[in-house]
């Protein structure tokens, strides 16, 4: 399956991201392909690993390869020298998609990931994407066709109205949705925003297949001060426990 954790800069995506590849490694459903599709990278440095080489750095080293051969086109010669930037690990790969092509420039780089990401996915059980803030892979096409959608927001309201958006730009595009899941960042049970929060994600009849909802977590937050994997959090984490029960599947 194709995962892909989309929602709002800032809501905290790419630790649920990390949080979501920690309970696919416990249930044994690997091995994944986690793709960094966001042009911050910050997907590495919350698994504990140094990003050395991305896309973008392969693209941008191309014109000065000795070795290309001109017969040869950009996009031949950087699908082949791709796997350079997978950091292999136990039960998961990280790919990194790195910074733009230039300034607000996406195009190369994300159609490098939409026209392999289907090669890619052949060798793995899942793929799991942290998309780049906003609506960028959903407006510009660019993570093509996911079997679920993670829509993560915290407790501000654009973040909720940014889902709203997302899925509509979505069911715009490719005249379905697929199943979807909502992740409210930083709530606890029993709170009276949450049930305003999911009105305002899923208006318009956008149902979500499971909702969860994740407290802040000091945990957590240590792991990122001192630059430690958030796969080596405890199993009583409160942010862990609170995804206990989400599958790829359901």
């Amino acid at each position: 399956m194709v995962i892909a954790v989309l929602g709002k800069g800032g809501v905290g995506k790419t630790t649920i991201t990390a949080l979501l590849l920690r309970r696919l490694l416990e249930s044994r459903q690997t091995p994944v392909l986690a793709v960094d599709a966001d042009p911050s990278s910050c997907l590495g440095a919350a698994l504990g690993l140094t990003v050395d080489r991305t896309l973008a750095d392969l693209r941008d080293g191309m014109r000065d390869d000795p070795d290309r051969s001109p017969s040869v086109s950009q996009a031949d010669w950087l699908a082949i020298r791709a796997e350079e930037a997978l950091l292999e690990n136990q039960g998961f790969d990280l790919l990194t998609m790195g910074h733009p092509e230039g300034p607000g420039c996406y195009c190369f780089v994300n159609n490098l990931i939409r026209t392999y990401l289907d090669r890619l996915a052949r060798s793995y059980r899942h793929v799991l994407l942290d998309c780049e803030a906003g609506l960028e892979h959903l407006s510009r096409r660019t993570s093509g066709r996911p079997d679920r959608l993670v829509s993560v927001a915290n407790r501000s309201r654009m973040s909720a109205e940014t889902i709203r958006r997302a899925l509509h730009i979505y069911r715009d595009l490719h005249g379905e949705l697929p199943r979807l899941d909502l992740i409210l960042n930083g709530f606890q049970a029993g709170e009276p925003l949450v049930e305003s929060m999911i009105t305002m994600a899923s208006n318009d009849g956008m149902a979500f297949g499971q909702i969860f909802l994740v407290p802040w977590d000091p945990e957590v937050a240590a792991f990122d001060a001192e630059g430690r994997s958030l796969l080596e959090l405890g199993p009583a984490a409160p942010a862990l426990a609170a995804l206990c029960e989400w599958e790829p599947v359901a």
